[in-house]
């Protein structure tokens, strides 16, 4: 099964979740941003994803470790046997979210969705030829799509940054439904979208075959 949460950092909810599932290790991960907003953002979205866990998973929860492994991707553990599920978090803006799946390996990507960006150009210059043409004719909308999923797929796969701006097409026409994506290394990689209030894009990568179960924290 396949858990998405996604959370405004400003909310009563994001109050409470804090103040239930933040931990001191949190906190001090926090600080390792310059900035309040930051600070808040990298706060916020790993207590998002410990009332996840708490909701989901057995374990109990002081029982898991939110770690990082050797490319800075977020991975958990636990003090027992319980088989983990994988992790991907994400944050822009006021929103941070989280995936959770033990179906294999996962990615999301949140962005909030700017049309004063040069956005033809960061195409261009990031996306195959297919993708930066469907974001000439369609405009943000079909920019923060592909980037969003482009991302996702980036940190499912571990190959980071080099493949989101590769300049090789990875994101299919309408890909955001149900359905298949992109295979890599034989691997089918499955894409979903979805558009939050027209302010934010919320991308999925994943191998797992089920509808993804997607909360708001209100």
């Amino acid at each position: 099964m396949t858990h998405v949460a996604y959370l405004d950092i400003t909310s009563a909810a994001a109050a409470r979740l804090e103040a239930r599932h933040a931990r001191a290790e949190d906190r001090g991960f926090a600080l390792g941003s310059r900035n309040e907003r930051g600070q808040r953002q990298r706060l916020m979205v790993r207590a998002l994803l410990r009332a996840e866990l708490a909701q989901h998973y057995p374990a109990p929860e002081a029982a898991w470790r939110i770690l990082r492994d050797d490319r800075g991707a977020p991975l958990l553990a636990d003090q027992g046997g319980t088989t983990l599920p994988f992790i991907s978090l994400s944050h822009s803006g006021d929103l941070v979210a989280c995936a959770i799946s033990t179906d294999g390996p996962i990615g999301v990507d949140i962005e909030r969705i700017r049309a004063d960006r040069p956005l033809a150009a960061l195409a261009e210059a990031a996306f195959g030829p297919g993708e930066a043409a469907a974001v000439a004719r369609a405009g943000s909308a079909e920019f923060y799509r592909i980037w969003t999923l482009r991302e996702a797929l980036a940190k499912a796969t571990g190959a980071g940054f080099g493949l989101l701006v590769n300049r090789v097409d990875l994101v299919p026409p309408g890909a955001g439904g149900p359905g298949l994506g992109h295979c890599i290394d034989g691997h089918e990689w499955r894409f979903r979208y979805w558009q939050l209030d027209g302010q934010y894009g919320l991308g999925l990568a994943t191998m797992a075959v089920g509808t993804p179960i997607v909360t708001e924290w209100r």
